[in-house]
């Protein structure tokens, strides 16, 4: 038997390295999550737990493989053929044993790779890059290489291996924050990067070696397989109650559950740092993004009078879900956990300084919502053209657009609404505000101009007829009248 293995594991290996539905899915795998993260800056916290994830599609095309691999045996004619020859179906069961994990670790190392060099390019990357993570990605594809063999010896079928592929993906999605998951894609903790030790390996290493000993039972059972199947079992046991166990796991179940709407959006964001007269607080693990914001702001921050910059507003980071604290979001501009990058940290750059432009000259930001949700009109307003002038001097300010979206009324009603959308929030402008703007931030006298007439040009009162002498501009363009609701 054993001199059969070796040259049998041999072409197992090299049909498993051409199998085209595994060469597929990887190059799925690496491109579609290059792409996908492509414009998003990453958190190694976040971003290894995602990118071991990821590999369910490696694992998912190892299984169908290394599943069909294991059904020849039940093909037509196939026992006839194969029954009088020396090589036992232990034997052809343990060539795939050998030849199909590996391949798809292989494989899935490099979709990793693949997927995280792409994030390294044009970024700043920050939190905790853990390689723990992601060996959990290859050993989850080598544990499905196992389970596909050990389901086709239990249960010979052609729909036994999708079926068990759904299986375990529905699980993924009830359980998501279970350690009995040989991989975890939650808690994937940005707030507060909280993760299990290294028991989780040996808890996932110990199922591979228990499905590959029970794939290896369904012939025969020699006492020394059957003690390994009792060690194996043993060993998951013990890592079971090690890792559940760990200081580790207790942490993150002291944390509980993020996406819990009753958690402030701002809550963990206590990691502050001043600089001049602007407060930024982030969650720990986002303090390398604190120059990010600082460069969007800190400009818009300059261009104001010295003695109105202390009543400017803090940056404070948010989560994606829960409720707002009104003692936080009042007193500060919020920005997210995402920060763009490749062409996108333009938006995000105007996204900031837009909200701190929006505070500086009295528009609503951040959660506010100037005359409801349907949004306001500042149309003819000296001090839309200030606050664009202020988004201009981190990024280009664009014209204002409209959204057609249901909302509430005073009665309670929805109704079907065009809501503006700008650079400003729900505040809609025109064109000649946003060109004089424009006019404004190619002149190197403007900003003198604006800071000695700062209160008369940010007064809601003042037109724009009005400031063009104070900003000794040309009248060129007529602003329209408002729409709907004027901004005060």
């Amino acid at each position: 038997m054993n001199h059969a293995l070796i040259p049998l594991a041999a072409a197992e290996t090299r049909i498993a390295l051409r199998s085209p539905l595994l060469c597929l899915l990887t190059l799925l795998t690496a491109t579609g999550r290059t792409l996908a993260t492509w414009h998003e800056m990453p958190n190694w916290s976040v971003a290894t737990v995602d990118t071991a994830t990821s590999t369910l599609l490696v694992g998912a095309a190892v299984m169908l493989a290394a599943n069909l691999a294991t059904l020849r045996d039940r093909r037509a004619d196939a026992v006839e053929l194969t029954g009088p020859l020396p090589v036992r179906p232990q034997t052809r069961t343990l060539a795939v044993l050998l030849a199909y994990p590996p391949v798809a670790m292989v494989y899935a190392a490099i979709a990793m790779g693949v997927q995280l060099a792409g994030m390294l390019v044009g970024s700043r990357p920050i939190g905790h890059f853990d390689t723990r993570e992601l060996l959990s990605g290859v050993l989850l594809v080598g544990l499905m290489a196992v389970l596909g063999t050990a389901v086709g010896r239990w249960a010979p079928n052609l729909f036994a291996a999708p079926v068990g592929i759904l299986l375990f993906f529905w699980t993924l999605m009830q359980f998501p924050q279970s350690w009995l998951l040989p991989v975890v894609p939650y808690l994937k903790l940005a707030i507060e990067p909280v993760r299990p030790p290294a028991w989780h390996l040996v808890y996932v290493t110990a199922l591979i070696l228990v499905a590959g000993t029970a794939a290896l039972l369904r012939h025969s059972r020699p006492l020394g397989l059957v003690l390994a199947s009792v060690g194996s079992a043993a060993a998951v046991a013990v890592a079971t109650v090690m890792t559940l166990h760990s200081p580790a796991a207790a942490a993150a179940a002291r944390v509980g559950d993020l996406r819990k709407t009753t958690r402030s959006v701002t809550a963990g964001a206590d990691h502050c740092e001043t600089y001049d007269t602007t407060r930024y607080c982030a969650f720990p693990s986002y303090a390398g993004w604190i120059p990010l914001w600082r460069g969007s702001v800190e400009p818009v921050v300059a261009a104001v009078p010295t003695a109105f910059r202390r009543r400017l507003p803090d940056v404070t980071q948010r989560a994606e879900t829960g409720t707002f604290d009104p003692a936080v979001t009042d007193r500060s501009v919020l920005t997210t956990t995402s920060w763009g990058r490749n062409g996108a940290g333009q938006d995000s750059r105007r996204a900031l300084a837009a909200q701190m432009a929006a505070a500086a000259t009295g528009f609503p930001w951040g959660t506010r919502h100037g005359a409801g949700p349907a949004g306001c009109d500042a149309s003819g307003q000296a001090r839309t053209v200030v606050a664009l002038w202020l988004i201009g001097q981190t990024e280009e300010p664009l014209p204002a657009t409209s959204t057609r979206m249901s909302v509430r009324t005073d009665g309670g009603d929805l109704s079907d609404r065009e809501v503006p959308t700008s650079d400003l929030g729900a505040v809609r402008y025109g064109q000649a505000e946003l060109a004089y703007a424009r006019r404004l931030m190619a002149r190197s006298e403007a900003r003198e101009r604006i800071r000695a007439n700062w209160s008369a040009l940010t007064d809601p009162a003042t037109t724009v007829d009005q400031a063009l002498p104070l900003l000794r501009l040309d009248r060129t363009a007529a602003s329209r009248t408002p729409e709907g609701t004027p901004c005060d």
